[in-house]
C-alpha cells in the first residue's frame, strides 16, 4: 500500500552498505540539509519542545540508527557536527518558512518581513541581560523594529544593544 508522504518528507534510498548510506547523507548535507534544531532554538530563543511543534512545513532528513553508524564510520568530517542529530532541516526550506511567518510590527499594523536579523532578542532576555524592568525596556525600545516570528515577539539584538546602552 502506498502512503502519501507530506511534501517536507524526503526519503533516502535504501542501500546495503554503510559507505553508500554515509555518502547519501553527506550529499543531503551538501544539498542544504544542514539546519539543526539547536540552530533554530538559538535563533528564535525557544525550547527544544517548541521546534517540532511549530517547524512543521519544512523539508527535513531523518538520521536513523543505521545512518548514525554509517556516518560514524564513513561520514565526512566537515559534517560531523550534524551526525548527532536525529533530524536536520533543509536551509532554503527553513528560511522560506521563516520569512512566511515573520512580520514587522509598527504603528500601522503588521507588514511582511523581507529580512530577519542574525541575532534576535526577546523582551525577557533583554531585561535580564541589561538588568532593567519590562516597563523601562518597552519605554526605551519604542522605536526599535519589533519582529513577530511564528507569533513570537523579538527584536534585533544589535539594535536593542545600541538603544539600551546609549540611554544609560
Amino acid at each position: 500500500m502506498l502512503r502519501n508522504n507530506p511534501p517536507e518528507y524526503i526519503p533516502m534510498d535504501a542501500s546495503p552498505n554503510h559507505a553508500a548510506i554515509a555518502l547519501a547523507y553527506d550529499e543531503a548535507f551538501e544539498n542544504g540539509f544542514n539546519v539543526t534544531s539547536k540552530e533554530i532554538m538559538d535563533l528564535l530563543q525557544v525550547s527544544s519542545q517548541w521546534v517540532p511543534r511549530h517547524i512543521t512545513h519544512v523539508k527535513f532528513c531523518v538520521i536513523n540508527l543505521v545512518g548514525k553508524q554509517a556516518l560514524r564510520k564513513h561520514g565526512r568530517a566537515n559534517y560531523k557536527h550534524l551526525h548527532r542529530y536525529n533530524k536536520v532541516f533543509h536551509r532554503d526550506s527553513f528560511n522560506g518558512e521563516l520569512l512566511r511567518n515573520s512580520f514587522i510590527e509598527d504603528e500601522h499594523g503588521l507588514h511582511p518581513a523581507k529580512k530577519i536579523p542574525q541575532n534576535l532578542i526577546s523582551c525577557a532576555e533583554a531585561c535580564y541581560k541589561y538588568q532593567i524592568d519590562r516597563k523601562t525596556f518597552y519605554r526605551r525600545a519604542q522605536k526599535a523594529n519589533k519582529y513577530i516570528i511564528f507569533g513570537l515577539k523579538r527584536y534585533s539584538a544589535r539594535e536593542i544593544e545600541h538603544i539600551l546602552l546609549d540611554s544609560f
